[in-house]
């Protein structure tokens, strides 16, 4: 049954003992929020992203993985294309993750889209250089961290991507 307020009272306090760090109690309310929200409320992916969090604090990543892909998901439902910031940034945590988590083919998967999308995103770019790298496959991780830096919104992320992907940049090629 969908009772959009009540979701979003329970979800605000699931962030709030998140925040607090009660995981253990936000996860119960997260169990409780997610199910009562409204399909196309724009506030469903963010919920579940956060719910993906509190489940890494927990260990439980296989569990939080599911969340972000239920993340990627809503926004899509919703309507949001391909290329779109929300989707970028749905599927860049998403990449994060299973890359985090071991599975870098995955990762480089979940994020074909918005590389073919928006190419020249710099937050799609920064995680890809990073799958990359992971798969040994050296050379295009440079041109995706290169792509990354030379797109960043401001000079000052420039260089702080530049720190981000230092070992990307100065690892031999192979």
């Amino acid at each position: 049954m969908i009772d959009q307020p009540r979701a979003a009272e329970l979800a605000r306090e699931a962030f709030d003992q998140w925040e607090a760090g009660h995981h253990e109690q936000s996860r119960l309310l997260y169990e409780a929020a997610i199910p009562l929200a409204d399909p196309q409320h724009w506030g469903l992916s963010a919920y579940h992203g956060e719910y993906a969090c509190v489940l890494n604090e927990l260990g439980k990543h296989d569990q939080a993985t599911v969340q972000l892909k239920k993340s990627l998901a809503a926004e899509l439902t919703q309507g949001n294309a391909e290329g779109a910031p929300a989707v970028l940034i749905a599927r860049y945590f998403l990449a994060e993750q299973l890359l985090r988590h071991g599975a870098p083919e995955l990762a480089l998967e979940a994020l074909t889209p918005s590389t073919s999308s928006a190419p020249n995103h710099w937050l799609t770019r920064v995680v890809e250089a990073h799958v990359l790298f992971a798969l040994n496959r050296r050379c295009e991780a440079k041109v995706a961290a290169a792509l990354a830096i030379s797109n960043a919104p401001t000079p000052a992320k420039g260089e702080e991507l530049k720190l981000n992907l230092g070992q990307v940049l100065s690892a031999p090629d192979e």
